[in-house]
């Protein structure tokens, strides 16, 4: 069955978040950040018996689920329908399956933990992230972040998670300008996600996405976390191969 979450189901929809820990931390921080009452997000469980198969955060038309393979397929879809999700951000098994089921384009590439050594990475030039430089920075850097992006809704959601201590913005300074900025999206009791790594145009090619990166992995494991990330592309993940990251698993995210 797949029913709202209350706070009688918190500890589960925890459980469940661990089943994959990138999307799932995601789906835990927006619950710790809004509350199950909130009615500006929505949170399910999917249980297989008694057991949580499956947490699920729609966030707009944007469903994310973190699942093991006792997650029923036929509920995720019929919500998906109900609700008029375009975006489901899963596991790739699962992706495939409910694009069996719902039709879509997919995308997928690599989950990634960090494997390396403890960093002792140079914090200089680094500092808290303004929200709206760091706006700017994003949407100098890719496509992806003018057309996904709206900064009142973005600005507010991010500033709620980092109120709460469950994300983390930093922007990278050179000569008092803003040239690259890094997050610490979501966090888990086991991990830290880094994303929305970005380098603008002008400061690109002089190895600032790794120092960023190399920067976000310090922080997380001074929290006592894990760092993992998701690559946007196979080819990409080479480059997090070298900075200490190893693949585990494969994501997909499912246009509809």
């Amino acid at each position: 069955m797949l029913l709202p979450v209350t706070a009688a189901d918190i500890p589960d929809f925890a459980a469940a978040c661990a089943h994959e820990h990138v999307f799932g931390s995601r789906a835990l921080t927006a619950l710790r950040a809004y509350g199950p009452g909130d009615p500006s997000v929505h949170f399910y469980l999917c249980r297989k018996g008694r057991e949580p198969a499956a947490a699920l955060y729609l966030a707009g038309d944007v469903l994310t689920v973190s699942s093991d393979e006792r997650a029923d397929p036929l509920l995720i879809a019929d919500l998906a329908r109900r609700m008029g999700v375009h975006e489901i951000d899963t596991n790739w098994p699962q992706c495939q399956v409910l694009r069996g089921l719902l039709g879509g384009t997919a995308e997928s590439s690599y989950f990634m933990v960090y494997r390396g050594a403890p960093l002792e990475e140079d914090s200089s030039g680094f500092h808290p992230g303004d929200l709206k430089a760091v706006y700017k920075v994003l949407q100098s850097s890719h496509s992806y972040y003018q057309t996904h992006l709206e900064y009142a809704a973005w600005s507010a959601d991010l500033q709620r998670r980092i109120d709460r201590g469950l994300s983390a913005v930093f922007q990278l300074e050179e000569d008092g300008e803003v040239i690259g900025t890094g997050s610490i999206l979501s966090t888990d009791d086991e991990c830290g996600v880094i994303g929305a790594v970005a380098v603008v145009p002008a400061h690109r090619h002089k190895g600032l996405g790794s120092r960023i990166t190399r920067f976000l992995v310090q922080r997380i494991q001074s929290m006592g976390k894990t760092p993992r990330l998701v690559s946007g592309y196979d080819e990409v993940s080479e480059l997090y191969r070298r900075l200490g990251f190893a693949p585990c698993g494969r994501w997909g995210e499912l246009y509809l």
